[in-house]
């Protein structure tokens, strides 16, 4: 039954296949005769309907259209009566194929039958160039249509009542289906699973990734299979074990680098030598608190400059020094180089050794203080003097003044002019023996000085004692004294400290009786003060002028035996209270300018331990002794 219906359907498409293709052969036969026999021209003359026409009467032919344009006016014939309303005009893309040289065809359904239309274009053989189209057009009977319709109706009405009509078939093409969509369905699943076994540990990878770019090198990987994945999570666990090994080794060199480089830096600034580090370029690199000291320029001053720029070649020789290590470093001879030089500032004078030694491209410069070694060789120097001049003047003073007195004796009686003449002249023997003798005496204590007794003693009291006696014999200058009435006793030799005292009040006198006090205006002043540091256990002792004070270059020198700005000064006075400072384990600085006046500051330690006892019993005494207002002389 299916194929019969099908067999029909397909006679009635074959039918409609035939027509379209007679259609189109005839629109090209009636093209060719109307090109071929009437001329291009015959379209734009009478001829063309007269052709028409005549054509129409032939049985198969419905109808004949000429058009000379898509848009003009057609030339029609029909063998319908209304063939204005029964043959519409040809769509016009259908038109604009025609005129583009195209045969074309088409099926229209009007109303109660269908129109099966074919046009050719009319061209020249030689250009191409359309002139026109002929269309033809066959209609289908209604008889036939509603045939084909009937028969499609019943086809398609037979195909949905009798699905069953290949169970077989649509059971293999379901099977089929379902096969297809489980297959598809495992394939992802599969995919998804095997995806999720690739991604999850790079993921994992990933975390750890940065775990350890946010310092975490404890952080672990875990995946327990056995494929390369697992393989790769080992190395990288592995990596991050070295990394974390190395990092400890690491910040235990750098803990043991910091720690020797605090070791050193500690042992730089502690020593007394200064330390410059210079790099290859000459830039500063590193400075310890003792070359700061020396050279007058903090270690912020220096590091970072050039040497040349931080200082000045006239005054410092570093400069030099750098440029003649550079070019032994460069010549391969690494000797260091030594040169002394003296530089002073506001605080004190210097003589200085530096030592320049090569190291590493660079250069290291070592300053040594020479001035205390300087001044130590020239005290011993001194002291060996003393000690021979005294040995050699002392010996004939004896009997010289020995034979003067006999010679006075023995001539006292006579009293004549010459007699006169006669004892003045030993007189003045006599008195210039004792002055030597005394002059050789200072002498011999330089050279050797005796030795201290130091026993628990009130400083404030001897300082008193002392004071009270330049308050009478100079009237014209004022002494303050102001003792501190918490300074406990003081293991001193009481002598030695007030002969001490003695020197520097003559000093401090002589400066403002010949000098000129550091402001006009102002009365001439000795200022006397102690203090007491409980925490350091110092005692310190302060006294102070305002007299023309003095420059750098003799302050510098101010200790050294023999060095007097007095024309009559044996230049022994300061250099022995410096040694009595030093017996008693004190300290003795100066400060002094121009105009500015001068003070000394002696400190000496003060042992508790020892005078505990002594402070239990004395200190009440020693409280009502020194608690007194400041003491003022006559100006």
């Amino acid at each position: 039954m299916q194929n019969t219906l099908q067999a029909t359907l397909d006679i009635t498409q074959i039918y409609y296949k035939n027509t379209n293709r007679i259609a189109q052969h005839m629109a090209s036969q009636f093209a060719g005769e109307l090109r071929e026999r009437y001329g291009l021209g015959a379209l734009r003359g009478p001829v063309l309907k007269k052709y028409v026409l005549r054509n129409i009467e032939l049985p198969t032919v419905d109808g004949i259209e000429v058009y000379t344009d898509p848009l003009d006016e057609r030339v029609l014939a029909a063998t319908q009566p209304d063939a204005e309303h029964s043959l519409p005009r040809l769509p016009l893309d259908i038109l604009n194929k025609a005129f583009a040289g195209e045969t074309v065809s088409l099926v229209q359904h009007m109303a109660g039958s269908d129109l099966i239309r074919a046009v050719a274009p009319v061209m020249e053989r030689r250009s191409g160039k359309v002139y026109g189209a002929v269309a033809v057009t066959f209609v289908i009977p209604v008889s036939i249509v509603n045939k084909v319709d009937e028969i499609s109706s019943v086809f398609q009405d037979y195909r949905d009542v009798n699905p069953l009509k290949y169970p077989m078939k649509s059971t293999y093409f379901i099977i089929l289906i379902m096969m297809t969509l489980l297959i598809i369905f495992v394939s992802i699943w599969i995919g998804l699973y095997l995806a999720r076994e690739l991604t999850v540990p790079l993921e994992r990878l990933v975390t750890a990734t940065q775990r350890i770019r946010e310092g975490n090198l404890d952080f672990e990987v875990i995946n327990p299979g056995d494929d390369e994945i697992a393989t790769l999570t080992g190395s990288f666990n592995n990596m991050t074990a070295e990394l974390k090994r190395h990092r400890v080794e690491l910040e235990a060199t750098n803990r043991a680098l910091a720690e020797k480089s605090a070791y050193v830096e500690a042992i730089l600034n502690n020593v007394g030598a200064g330390v410059l580090s210079v790099s290859a370029t000459g830039v500063i690199v590193t400075v310890n608190e003792s070359a700061g000291r020396l050279l007058g320029h903090s270690a912020d001053q220096l590091v970072g400059r050039k040497i040349d720029e931080a200082f000045d070649a006239t005054l410092f020789p570093l400069p030099g020094l750098f440029t003649q290590a550079v070019a032994r470093i460069e010549d391969g001879t690494l000797r260091p180089i030594q040169k002394q030089f003296t530089h002073g500032n506001e605080e004190a004078f210097f003589e200085l050794m530096v030592t320049a030694s090569p190291f590493g491209g660079g250069v290291v410069f070592v300053v040594d203080d020479m001035s205390h070694l300087s001044k130590g060789q020239r005290e011993a120097a001194w002291r060996e003097v003393a000690r021979r001049i005294a040995h050699e003047i002392k010996n004939p003073l004896t009997p010289i003044k020995l034979s003067a007195q006999r010679l006075q004796k023995k001539f006292a009686s006579h009293h004549t002019a010459e007699a006169a003449v006669f004892r003045e002249c030993t007189d003045t023997i006599i008195k210039g023996v004792d002055e030597l003798r005394d002059m050789v005496n200072e002498f011999s204590q330089f050279a050797r000085f005796p030795q201290s007794n130091p026993t628990p003693q009130n400083i404030n009291e001897a300082l008193r004692e002392t004071i009270v006696l330049y308050e009478e014999a100079h009237r014209s200058i004022a002494f303050v004294f102001t003792p501190e009435p918490r300074l406990p006793l003081i293991d001193l030799d009481r002598d030695q400290i007030k002969r001490v005292m003695i020197n520097l009040l003559d000093n401090a006198v002589a400066a403002l009786e010949n000098g000129i006090g550091a402001k006009m205006n102002l009365p001439k002043k000795i200022t006397l003060r102690t203090h007491y540091n409980e925490m350091l256990r110092i005692a310190a002792v302060e006294l102070e002028d305002n007299g023309p004070g003095m420059i750098d270059t003799v302050r510098s020198r101010l200790f050294e035996p023999y060095f007097s700005t007095k024309s009559n000064g044996t230049g022994l006075g300061l250099a022995i209270v410096k040694r009595i400072v030093s017996d008693h384990q004190g300290f003795i600085r100066v400060q002094s300018s121009p105009g500015e006046g001068t003070k000394f500051t002696i400190e000496l330690p003060i042992n508790l331990l020892d005078n505990e006892y002594i402070r239990g019993k004395e200190i009440g005494q020693l409280g009502a002794q020194v608690g007194q207002p400041p003491i003022v002389g006559n100006v």
